[in-house]
């Protein structure tokens, strides 16, 4: 299955949570995406497979949330279940008429659980400040010779508002990156194994074209990375909007379905250049942000386990 069928899935149960979160008192508003803050794919999902769902409110601040999003698949035939993937989404609250934000409920973890993850969300929060000051977007120019895609947002694709969903974006999103990888690789088969940090800047409607640019930024040893901009555009206006970015990292499979040696890319404009440097500091503020996420889940269970509840 398509990375990018499993995201929009992942935007669709992500965004249920924030909506029962947000009006579990009666309230009443909207949730939108603001941003898919890092998913990893661990699996791949193959043909007979059934999939599952889980979501969960991680962390609350005043307007926005962040929701985990976990993704597992059973094969028909054997019973075998699977991790696929792990996603964390931030959703922002509007008020149902004037469209302005408004604060979430209060959440407070219980468990130690819900502890580290709450914990963990501080520390994306804190790491996409940073990788925004350090790895800037280099914007995609024409010159770059971009994998263009683009397609007519119908009632289809959004909700009653006309707003479009998060996850038709998202799937466009892979369609656009999986053929730059896929070209990279000389045409042999790649696999989606993380949508790196997106953020949608503006909403997009019915009756508008979008359009997602995408380039390449980096190869290492089996896989690369691929940036991704899309754009809306207005019929009645003359020019178009960007309403989204994102990186997404693809491997190279070989014959027995195992990563495979990506060719090798070398970059010659100076934005290709600076976009592979920055690469690199994105992958390492990535490393850097998953041994910080071990040692605190690390804590939190020493912890637990030397709490007098625990020893009842």
């Amino acid at each position: 299955m398509r990375a990018g069928h499993v995201l929009k899935l992942i935007d669709i149960v992500g965004s249920e949570a924030a909506l029962r979160h947000l009006n579990r008192d009666g309230k009443r508003g909207l949730v939108v995406t603001a941003s898919l803050d890092r998913t990893n794919f661990h699996q791949p999902i193959r043909l007979w497979d059934m999939i599952r769902l889980e979501s969960r409110v991680s962390q609350v601040w005043q307007s926005s949330l962040e929701v985990e999003v976990r993704v597992q698949a059973e094969n028909w035939f054997t019973d075998e279940t699977r991790d696929i993937a792990t996603a964390y989404l931030v959703f922002v609250a509007l008020n149902e008429k004037t469209r302005e934000k408004i604060q979430f409920p209060a959440y407070q973890p219980g468990t130690p659980e819900e502890l580290q993850l709450a914990q963990a969300a501080e520390l994306r929060k804190k790491n996409r400040a940073t990788e925004g000051k350090t790895a800037p977007f280099i914007p995609i120019e024409d010159t770059d010779n971009p994998v263009v895609i683009s397609r007519l947002m119908t009632p289809n694709d959004a909700n009653a508002q006309s707003n479009v969903f998060g996850g038709i974006i998202l799937s466009l999103i892979d369609e656009a990156g999986s053929q730059v990888a896929k070209k990279q690789s000389l045409n042999q088969p790649v696999v989606g194994v993380r949508q790196d940090r997106m953020s949608f800047i503006s909403p997009t409607f019915i009756g508008e074209t979008v359009e997602a640019k995408a380039v390449l930024t980096k190869t290492w040893n089996t896989s690369t990375e691929v940036q991704v901009e899309v754009f809306a555009q207005n019929p009645n206006q003359a020019e178009p909007r960007r309403v989204a970015s994102s990186y997404l990292v693809y491997v190279k499979l070989g014959p027995n379905g195992r990563p495979g040696e990506m060719p090798p890319w070398t970059p010659q404009t100076p934005a290709q250049i600076q976009r592979a440097e920055l690469a690199d500091v994105r992958r390492e503020i990535r490393e850097r942000e998953e041994q910080q996420q071990a040692l605190s889940l690390s804590s939190v269970q020493d912890n637990a386990a030397l709490s007098p509840s625990s020893q009842l």
